[in-house]
């Protein structure tokens, strides 16, 4: 039993991974970095794949969908560094990032919003469905899901 989880979370780690694009780099960056310094270059901390969804839309599409590397910052996020920051408070657990007080319209047009990746090589997955876009990130820190 303990040998199926492993295997389904390396295999979920290799997906968020190949989502993210780091694969390729992975197999390429070390090789470049021990030629021109003579050491291997660190893995990111953590490695991303962000999305938001409309929940009532027949169209099952992500309005929104992007990856964020953390160690170094970047990735395709609007903000990565800000977004990073929250995260490396939180230990990588979206859940754990402090709202953001603000105020939103009551427009009812709910979203899913996921988070799942590598954080200090633990898998970590975030999903939840709020009321609106607005309070999907406030709820979140207001960094995390902004497009």
């Amino acid at each position: 039993m303990r040998s199926q989880r492993i295997f389904h979370r390396r295999r979920a780690w290799l997906a968020t991974a190949a989502l993210a694009g780091t694969v390729p780099l992975a197999a390429v960056a070390p090789a470049a970095a021990t030629a021109s310094t003579g050491s291997a270059a660190p893995d990111p901390v953590g490695v991303y794949v962000l999305r938001v969804t409309p929940v009532t839309s027949g169209d099952p599409a992500p309005v929104a969908a992007g990856t964020l590397l953390c160690g170094p910052d970047g990735g395709a996020h609007a903000n990565p560094t800000p977004a990073c920051d929250q995260l490396r408070r939180a230990n990588g657990m979206v859940e754990r990032i402090p709202e953001d007080p603000g105020m939103c319209t009551r427009e009812y047009a709910p979203v899913r919003v996921t988070a799942t990746g590598v954080w200090n090589r633990q898998y970590r997955e975030f999903a939840r469905t709020y009321p609106n876009l607005c309070t999907a990130v406030r709820a979140t820190g207001g960094v995390l899901f902004v497009s």
